[in-house]
Protein backbone atom coordinates (compact mmCIF):
# COMPACT_ATOMS: atom_id res chain seq x y z
CA UNK A 1 0.00 0.00 0.00
CA UNK A 2 1.34 3.66 -0.91
CA UNK A 3 0.59 6.06 1.91
CA UNK A 4 1.62 9.75 0.80
CA UNK A 5 1.17 12.42 3.83
CA UNK A 6 1.09 15.96 3.21
CA UNK A 7 2.95 18.14 5.19
CA UNK A 8 1.64 21.06 7.73
CA UNK A 9 1.23 24.55 7.20
CA UNK A 10 2.07 27.10 9.62
CA UNK A 11 0.16 30.38 9.09
CA UNK A 12 2.62 33.18 6.99
CA UNK A 13 3.47 35.96 9.19
CA UNK A 14 5.40 36.14 12.22
CA UNK A 15 3.39 37.14 15.58
CA UNK A 16 4.87 39.61 17.44
CA UNK A 17 5.25 39.53 21.35
CA UNK A 18 3.19 41.84 23.39
CA UNK A 19 1.59 42.80 19.98
CA UNK A 20 -1.44 41.03 20.03
CA UNK A 21 -4.09 40.69 22.36
CA UNK A 22 -4.98 37.38 23.92
CA UNK A 23 -8.35 36.36 22.26
CA UNK A 24 -5.90 37.13 18.93
CA UNK A 25 -3.78 34.76 20.13
CA UNK A 26 -6.41 31.80 21.01
CA UNK A 27 -8.01 32.79 17.40
CA UNK A 28 -4.51 32.22 15.30
CA UNK A 29 -3.95 29.05 17.57
CA UNK A 30 -7.39 27.82 16.68
CA UNK A 31 -6.35 28.58 13.05
CA UNK A 32 -3.32 26.25 13.25
CA UNK A 33 -5.46 23.83 14.56
CA UNK A 34 -7.33 23.34 11.60
CA UNK A 35 -7.01 20.54 9.46
CA UNK A 36 -8.32 18.14 7.20
CA UNK A 37 -7.43 14.54 6.33
CA UNK A 38 -8.46 12.48 3.06
CA UNK A 39 -8.21 8.86 2.09
CA UNK A 40 -7.62 8.16 -1.58
CA UNK A 41 -8.76 4.74 -3.26
CA UNK A 42 -6.17 4.73 -5.45
CA UNK A 43 -2.56 6.63 -5.82
CA UNK A 44 -3.97 7.26 -9.04
CA UNK A 45 -6.52 9.50 -7.46
CA UNK A 46 -4.14 11.94 -5.89
CA UNK A 47 -3.56 15.07 -7.27
CA UNK A 48 -0.14 15.44 -8.88
CA UNK A 49 0.69 18.66 -6.72
CA UNK A 50 -0.20 17.05 -3.62
CA UNK A 51 -2.41 19.95 -2.48
CA UNK A 52 0.12 22.54 -2.69
CA UNK A 53 -2.21 24.80 -4.57
CA UNK A 54 -5.11 24.33 -1.77
CA UNK A 55 -2.11 25.46 0.63
CA UNK A 56 -1.39 28.61 -0.85
CA UNK A 57 -4.97 29.41 -1.32
CA UNK A 58 -5.65 28.00 2.33
CA UNK A 59 -2.43 28.13 4.39
CA UNK A 60 -4.69 28.19 7.49
CA UNK A 61 -5.94 24.61 6.98
CA UNK A 62 -3.57 21.50 6.86
CA UNK A 63 -3.64 18.99 5.07
CA UNK A 64 -2.90 15.04 5.40
CA UNK A 65 -3.50 12.60 2.81
CA UNK A 66 -3.30 8.85 2.04
CA UNK A 67 -3.99 6.19 -0.03
CA UNK A 68 -6.50 3.26 1.83
CA UNK A 69 -7.58 0.69 -1.40
CA UNK A 70 -10.79 0.85 -2.18
CA UNK A 71 -11.26 -2.95 -1.68
CA UNK A 72 -10.40 -2.35 1.96
CA UNK A 73 -11.83 1.20 2.91
CA UNK A 74 -14.87 -0.32 4.82
CA UNK A 75 -13.25 -1.81 6.85
CA UNK A 76 -10.58 0.76 7.79
CA UNK A 77 -12.81 3.40 8.02
CA UNK A 78 -15.03 1.79 10.92
CA UNK A 79 -11.55 1.21 12.56
CA UNK A 80 -10.55 4.69 12.20
CA UNK A 81 -13.66 5.94 13.73
CA UNK A 82 -13.85 3.51 16.99
CA UNK A 83 -9.75 5.01 17.68
CA UNK A 84 -10.74 8.54 16.71
CA UNK A 85 -8.62 8.89 14.22
CA UNK A 86 -10.98 8.38 10.87
CA UNK A 87 -10.64 11.20 8.00
CA UNK A 88 -13.45 13.37 7.04
CA UNK A 89 -13.19 12.50 3.39
CA UNK A 90 -12.71 8.96 2.23
CA UNK A 91 -13.07 8.00 -1.60
CA UNK A 92 -15.56 4.23 -1.50
CA UNK A 93 -17.55 2.51 -3.52
CA UNK A 94 -20.42 4.76 -4.65
CA UNK A 95 -22.66 0.92 -3.98
CA UNK A 96 -21.48 1.73 0.07
CA UNK A 97 -23.43 4.78 0.43
CA UNK A 98 -26.68 3.97 1.62
CA UNK A 99 -25.06 1.42 4.11
CA UNK A 100 -22.64 3.99 5.48
CA UNK A 101 -25.24 6.52 5.78
CA UNK A 102 -27.54 4.19 7.31
CA UNK A 103 -24.94 3.37 10.02
CA UNK A 104 -24.21 6.76 10.54
CA UNK A 105 -20.60 6.68 9.10
CA UNK A 106 -21.07 9.29 6.80
CA UNK A 107 -22.30 12.94 6.90
CA UNK A 108 -25.11 14.76 5.02
CA UNK A 109 -23.38 17.33 2.65
CA UNK A 110 -26.59 18.49 1.09
CA UNK A 111 -26.05 21.95 3.34
CA UNK A 112 -22.65 22.76 1.47
CA UNK A 113 -23.56 22.38 -1.83
CA UNK A 114 -24.99 25.82 -1.87
CA UNK A 115 -22.11 27.54 -0.83
CA UNK A 116 -20.02 25.69 -3.35
CA UNK A 117 -22.35 26.69 -6.00
CA UNK A 118 -22.06 30.42 -4.51
CA UNK A 119 -18.71 30.37 -3.99
CA UNK A 120 -17.08 28.51 -6.75
CA UNK A 121 -19.70 29.26 -9.59
CA UNK A 122 -17.52 28.32 -12.38
CA UNK A 123 -16.54 24.92 -10.99
CA UNK A 124 -20.10 24.09 -9.70
CA UNK A 125 -21.24 24.38 -13.47
CA UNK A 126 -18.84 22.41 -14.87
CA UNK A 127 -19.59 18.92 -12.77
CA UNK A 128 -21.87 16.66 -14.43
CA UNK A 129 -25.25 15.86 -12.59
CA UNK A 130 -23.48 12.22 -12.20
CA UNK A 131 -20.96 14.25 -9.90
CA UNK A 132 -24.27 14.23 -7.71
CA UNK A 133 -26.26 11.16 -8.34
CA UNK A 134 -23.28 9.41 -7.93
CA UNK A 135 -22.40 10.48 -4.19
CA UNK A 136 -26.12 10.12 -3.01
CA UNK A 137 -28.25 7.82 -1.50
CA UNK A 138 -31.58 6.36 -2.40
CA UNK A 139 -33.55 8.99 -0.65
CA UNK A 140 -31.56 11.85 -2.74
CA UNK A 141 -29.08 13.08 0.29
CA UNK A 142 -25.84 13.83 -0.79
CA UNK A 143 -22.57 13.01 1.14
CA UNK A 144 -19.96 14.19 -1.18
CA UNK A 145 -19.01 14.45 -4.44
CA UNK A 146 -18.53 11.91 -7.36
CA UNK A 147 -15.37 13.13 -9.32
CA UNK A 148 -14.90 10.07 -11.57
CA UNK A 149 -17.05 7.47 -13.13
CA UNK A 150 -16.58 4.51 -15.38
CA UNK A 151 -18.48 2.27 -17.48
CA UNK A 152 -17.85 -1.00 -19.36
CA UNK A 153 -17.79 -1.21 -22.79
CA UNK A 154 -17.70 -3.81 -25.85
CA UNK A 155 -14.00 -3.75 -26.60
CA UNK A 156 -12.04 -5.70 -29.72
CA UNK A 157 -9.20 -5.85 -32.18
CA UNK A 158 -11.04 -4.42 -35.18
CA UNK A 159 -8.24 -5.64 -37.16
CA UNK A 160 -8.89 -9.20 -36.46
CA UNK A 161 -12.45 -8.63 -37.23
CA UNK A 162 -11.67 -7.25 -40.46
CA UNK A 163 -9.57 -10.46 -41.41
CA UNK A 164 -12.38 -12.63 -40.29
CA UNK A 165 -14.97 -10.65 -42.48
CA UNK A 166 -17.10 -9.96 -39.61
CA UNK A 167 -18.74 -6.56 -39.60
CA UNK A 168 -19.05 -4.26 -36.46
CA UNK A 169 -20.72 -2.64 -34.85
CA UNK A 170 -21.76 -6.03 -33.44
CA UNK A 171 -24.57 -4.60 -31.34
CA UNK A 172 -26.29 -7.95 -29.97
CA UNK A 173 -24.89 -10.99 -27.93
CA UNK A 174 -25.36 -13.56 -30.67
CA UNK A 175 -23.46 -11.67 -33.04
CA UNK A 176 -20.93 -11.22 -30.20
CA UNK A 177 -20.66 -15.15 -29.53
CA UNK A 178 -20.36 -15.65 -33.38
CA UNK A 179 -17.54 -13.00 -33.94
CA UNK A 180 -15.47 -15.17 -30.45
CA UNK A 181 -16.31 -18.20 -32.22
CA UNK A 182 -14.82 -17.40 -35.80
CA UNK A 183 -12.03 -15.39 -34.00
CA UNK A 184 -10.86 -18.53 -31.58
CA UNK A 185 -11.52 -20.82 -34.51
CA UNK A 186 -7.59 -22.24 -36.29
CA UNK A 187 -5.67 -20.31 -33.42
CA UNK A 188 -3.70 -21.99 -30.40
CA UNK A 189 -2.62 -19.23 -28.85
CA UNK A 190 -5.85 -17.16 -29.68
CA UNK A 191 -8.62 -16.36 -27.84
CA UNK A 192 -12.17 -14.96 -28.82
CA UNK A 193 -13.77 -13.52 -25.71
CA UNK A 194 -11.44 -12.54 -22.62
CA UNK A 195 -13.09 -13.54 -19.40
CA UNK A 196 -13.13 -13.01 -15.61
CA UNK A 197 -13.42 -15.98 -13.97
CA UNK A 198 -12.94 -15.48 -10.02
CA UNK A 199 -12.05 -13.08 -7.19
CA UNK A 200 -13.27 -9.84 -7.81
CA UNK A 201 -16.60 -7.64 -8.00
CA UNK A 202 -19.41 -8.76 -10.83
CA UNK A 203 -19.09 -4.97 -11.94
CA UNK A 204 -18.18 -6.31 -15.81
CA UNK A 205 -21.65 -8.70 -15.47
CA UNK A 206 -23.99 -6.55 -13.91
CA UNK A 207 -23.88 -3.86 -16.67
CA UNK A 208 -24.16 -6.64 -19.29
CA UNK A 209 -27.35 -7.86 -17.70
CA UNK A 210 -29.04 -4.83 -17.70
CA UNK A 211 -27.96 -4.18 -21.24
CA UNK A 212 -29.82 -7.31 -22.13
CA UNK A 213 -32.83 -5.26 -20.68
CA UNK A 214 -32.28 -7.04 -16.79
CA UNK A 215 -33.84 -5.40 -13.75
CA UNK A 216 -32.91 -4.60 -10.58
CA UNK A 217 -35.35 -4.12 -8.92
CA UNK A 218 -35.24 -2.70 -4.97
CA UNK A 219 -31.58 -3.13 -5.39
CA UNK A 220 -32.19 -7.05 -6.27
CA UNK A 221 -31.22 -8.23 -9.46
CA UNK A 222 -34.28 -10.10 -11.81
CA UNK A 223 -32.95 -12.96 -12.80
CA UNK A 224 -35.05 -16.15 -12.28
CA UNK A 225 -36.78 -15.38 -15.66
CA UNK A 226 -35.51 -15.14 -19.76
CA UNK A 227 -33.56 -12.70 -19.60
CA UNK A 228 -31.65 -13.57 -16.63
CA UNK A 229 -31.44 -17.43 -18.52
CA UNK A 230 -29.65 -15.90 -21.71
CA UNK A 231 -27.29 -13.90 -19.85
CA UNK A 232 -25.88 -16.99 -18.00
CA UNK A 233 -26.41 -19.03 -21.78
CA UNK A 234 -23.98 -15.51 -22.94
CA UNK A 235 -21.33 -17.07 -20.19
CA UNK A 236 -20.74 -20.44 -20.53
CA UNK A 237 -21.35 -20.41 -24.43
CA UNK A 238 -18.28 -18.31 -24.52
CA UNK A 239 -16.70 -21.44 -22.57
CA UNK A 240 -18.55 -24.09 -24.00
CA UNK A 241 -17.48 -23.36 -27.36
CA UNK A 242 -13.75 -22.51 -26.39
CA UNK A 243 -14.10 -18.89 -27.37
CA UNK A 244 -12.54 -17.75 -23.66
CA UNK A 245 -9.54 -19.28 -22.55
CA UNK A 246 -9.50 -23.01 -20.82
CA UNK A 247 -7.97 -21.11 -17.53
CA UNK A 248 -10.36 -18.67 -17.20
CA UNK A 249 -12.43 -20.28 -14.17
CA UNK A 250 -8.99 -18.76 -12.38
CA UNK A 251 -8.52 -15.39 -13.95
CA UNK A 252 -8.68 -12.65 -12.10
CA UNK A 253 -9.28 -8.90 -13.78
CA UNK A 254 -5.51 -8.56 -14.38
CA UNK A 255 -4.98 -11.55 -15.86
CA UNK A 256 -8.42 -10.82 -18.33
CA UNK A 257 -6.90 -7.41 -19.30
CA UNK A 258 -3.50 -9.08 -20.05
CA UNK A 259 -4.68 -11.36 -22.47
CA UNK A 260 -6.21 -8.28 -24.67
CA UNK A 261 -3.57 -6.05 -24.15
CA UNK A 262 -0.98 -8.72 -24.70
CA UNK A 263 -2.66 -9.07 -28.24
CA UNK A 264 -3.98 -12.77 -27.06
CA UNK A 265 -7.81 -12.09 -26.98
CA UNK A 266 -10.06 -10.60 -29.63
CA UNK A 267 -12.58 -9.06 -27.41
CA UNK A 268 -13.43 -8.26 -24.15
CA UNK A 269 -15.77 -6.24 -21.95
CA UNK A 270 -13.43 -3.63 -20.27
CA UNK A 271 -13.40 0.22 -18.67
CA UNK A 272 -12.39 2.94 -20.30
CA UNK A 273 -9.38 3.66 -17.64
CA UNK A 274 -7.82 0.33 -19.06
CA UNK A 275 -8.01 1.62 -22.69
CA UNK A 276 -4.90 3.75 -21.15
CA UNK A 277 -2.33 0.39 -21.24
CA UNK A 278 -4.57 -0.70 -24.06
CA UNK A 279 -3.48 2.32 -26.37
CA UNK A 280 0.27 1.84 -25.04
CA UNK A 281 0.42 -1.07 -26.26
CA UNK A 282 -1.44 -0.89 -29.32
CA UNK A 283 -1.80 3.09 -30.31
CA UNK A 284 -5.75 3.50 -30.73
CA UNK A 285 -5.17 6.00 -33.86
CA UNK A 286 -3.82 2.65 -35.84
CA UNK A 287 -7.29 1.61 -36.05
CA UNK A 288 -6.62 -1.79 -34.60
CA UNK A 289 -9.24 -1.55 -32.02
CA UNK A 290 -12.33 -0.19 -30.83
CA UNK A 291 -15.42 -0.40 -28.48
CA UNK A 292 -18.90 0.37 -28.47
CA UNK A 293 -21.80 0.05 -25.73
CA UNK A 294 -22.81 -3.15 -24.28
CA UNK A 295 -24.47 -5.63 -26.23
CA UNK A 296 -28.48 -6.42 -26.43
CA UNK A 297 -30.58 -9.37 -27.10
CA UNK A 298 -31.80 -10.76 -30.29
CA UNK A 299 -34.91 -8.41 -30.85
CA UNK A 300 -34.78 -6.89 -27.27
CA UNK A 301 -37.92 -4.62 -26.86
CA UNK A 302 -36.79 -3.30 -23.20
CA UNK A 303 -34.46 -0.24 -23.74
CA UNK A 304 -30.83 -0.36 -23.57
CA UNK A 305 -29.15 0.49 -20.67
CA UNK A 306 -25.35 1.58 -20.26
CA UNK A 307 -24.88 1.77 -16.55
CA UNK A 308 -21.84 3.44 -14.46
CA UNK A 309 -20.58 3.42 -11.25
CA UNK A 310 -18.97 6.59 -9.43
CA UNK A 311 -16.09 6.32 -7.03
CA UNK A 312 -17.12 9.32 -4.92
CA UNK A 313 -15.56 11.52 -1.94
CA UNK A 314 -17.19 11.09 0.57
CA UNK A 315 -17.26 13.82 4.01
CA UNK A 316 -17.47 11.05 6.85
CA UNK A 317 -19.26 12.04 10.27
CA UNK A 318 -15.94 12.19 11.65
CA UNK A 319 -15.40 15.86 10.30
CA UNK A 320 -16.32 18.77 12.09
CA UNK A 321 -14.95 21.62 9.73
CA UNK A 322 -18.02 21.40 6.64
CA UNK A 323 -16.30 24.94 5.43
CA UNK A 324 -13.06 22.72 5.06
CA UNK A 325 -14.35 19.71 3.55
CA UNK A 326 -16.32 21.75 1.14
CA UNK A 327 -12.81 23.33 -0.09
CA UNK A 328 -11.19 20.24 -0.42
CA UNK A 329 -13.44 19.00 -2.71
CA UNK A 330 -13.95 21.94 -4.52
CA UNK A 331 -9.93 21.67 -5.17
CA UNK A 332 -10.17 18.71 -6.31
CA UNK A 333 -12.66 19.29 -8.93
CA UNK A 334 -10.97 21.66 -9.99
CA UNK A 335 -10.38 20.69 -14.22
CA UNK A 336 -6.96 20.96 -13.89
CA UNK A 337 -6.71 18.38 -11.20
CA UNK A 338 -9.77 16.86 -12.37
CA UNK A 339 -7.64 16.16 -15.93
CA UNK A 340 -4.81 14.49 -14.28
CA UNK A 341 -6.84 12.09 -12.94
CA UNK A 342 -9.02 11.78 -15.96
CA UNK A 343 -5.48 11.54 -18.30
CA UNK A 344 -3.72 8.70 -16.75
CA UNK A 345 -6.69 7.12 -15.05
CA UNK A 346 -10.80 7.17 -14.65
CA UNK A 347 -12.57 9.16 -16.67
CA UNK A 348 -14.07 12.99 -14.46
CA UNK A 349 -17.76 14.05 -13.93
CA UNK A 350 -15.89 17.62 -14.41
CA UNK A 351 -17.19 18.41 -18.14
CA UNK A 352 -14.69 21.20 -18.91
CA UNK A 353 -12.65 18.38 -19.22
CA UNK A 354 -13.84 16.66 -21.61
CA UNK A 355 -13.54 19.27 -24.59
CA UNK A 356 -9.87 20.22 -23.00
CA UNK A 357 -6.86 19.63 -25.67
CA UNK A 358 -4.34 18.21 -23.50
CA UNK A 359 -7.00 15.32 -22.63
CA UNK A 360 -7.95 15.03 -25.88
CA UNK A 361 -4.50 14.37 -26.97
CA UNK A 362 -3.90 11.92 -24.20
CA UNK A 363 -7.15 10.42 -24.88
CA UNK A 364 -7.89 10.42 -28.70
CA UNK A 365 -10.67 7.70 -28.08
CA UNK A 366 -12.30 10.28 -25.96
CA UNK A 367 -14.39 12.16 -28.59
CA UNK A 368 -15.88 8.76 -29.58
CA UNK A 369 -16.99 7.05 -26.61
CA UNK A 370 -18.46 10.71 -25.31
CA UNK A 371 -21.99 10.10 -27.11
CA UNK A 372 -21.79 6.53 -25.40
CA UNK A 373 -20.46 7.97 -21.91
CA UNK A 374 -22.85 11.11 -21.99
CA UNK A 375 -26.03 8.56 -21.28
CA UNK A 376 -24.56 6.96 -18.76
CA UNK A 377 -26.96 5.11 -15.85
CA UNK A 378 -25.74 5.16 -12.28
CA UNK A 379 -25.72 1.19 -11.67
CA UNK A 380 -28.62 0.46 -9.14
CA UNK A 381 -28.12 -1.56 -5.55
CA UNK A 382 -29.60 -2.37 -2.77
CA UNK A 383 -29.93 0.55 0.01
CA UNK A 384 -29.04 -2.25 2.77
CA UNK A 385 -27.16 -5.11 1.63
CA UNK A 386 -25.26 -4.01 -1.49
CA UNK A 387 -22.28 -6.21 0.02
CA UNK A 388 -24.16 -9.43 -0.03
CA UNK A 389 -25.87 -9.18 -3.37
CA UNK A 390 -22.83 -8.21 -4.78
CA UNK A 391 -20.93 -11.62 -3.40
CA UNK A 392 -23.68 -13.67 -4.15
CA UNK A 393 -23.91 -12.27 -8.32
CA UNK A 394 -19.74 -12.80 -7.56
CA UNK A 395 -20.55 -16.63 -6.57
CA UNK A 396 -22.91 -16.37 -10.05
CA UNK A 397 -20.53 -15.22 -11.96
CA UNK A 398 -17.84 -17.49 -10.90
CA UNK A 399 -20.06 -20.76 -11.46
CA UNK A 400 -21.04 -19.41 -14.71
CA UNK A 401 -17.67 -19.73 -16.06
CA UNK A 402 -16.53 -22.35 -13.87
CA UNK A 403 -19.60 -24.90 -14.75
CA UNK A 404 -20.43 -24.06 -17.68
CA UNK A 405 -22.62 -27.50 -18.45
CA UNK A 406 -25.11 -26.58 -15.54
CA UNK A 407 -28.83 -25.45 -16.43
CA UNK A 408 -28.49 -22.21 -16.74
CA UNK A 409 -32.43 -22.34 -15.86
CA UNK A 410 -31.46 -23.73 -12.86
CA UNK A 411 -28.51 -21.71 -11.93
CA UNK A 412 -30.94 -18.65 -11.99
CA UNK A 413 -33.42 -19.86 -9.73
CA UNK A 414 -30.90 -20.90 -7.27
CA UNK A 415 -29.36 -17.33 -7.27
CA UNK A 416 -32.42 -15.44 -7.34
CA UNK A 417 -33.58 -17.74 -4.16
CA UNK A 418 -29.85 -17.03 -2.48
CA UNK A 419 -30.19 -13.09 -3.79
CA UNK A 420 -33.89 -12.57 -2.25
CA UNK A 421 -32.70 -14.17 0.80
CA UNK A 422 -30.07 -11.64 0.91
CA UNK A 423 -32.15 -9.14 0.77
CA UNK A 424 -34.74 -10.84 3.18
CA UNK A 425 -37.18 -11.15 0.81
Amino acid sequence: MSVMKASRIALSGAVLAGALAFGVMAETAAAQDRSIKVWFGRENFVPEDEFAAFKADYPDINVEFEVIRLEDVNAQLVLALRSGNAPDIVQIHARDINQLAINNVVKDFTPMIEEMKTRFPETYAQLAPLAWEGAADVDGNIYGLALFAQSIYLTYRTDWLDEAGIAYPLETTDRVLEAARVLAEGSDDRIGFSLIGCCVSPTWEIPLFLAMGGQIVDGVPQIDNDIGVEWITFYQTLMNEGSAHADTPSWDSGQMRAAFIGERAGMMNEGEHIYVEVHKQVPYEEGKWAFEKLPMRPGQTEPHVQSGFAFPYIVTSANEDAEAAMLALEYLARPEYAKQVAIRYQPTTNSAVAEDPEYLAAKPWATDIAPIAANLVSLPTHPTKAIQIYDIMEELRDRMVADPGADPAALAAEFQTKLNDAAGL
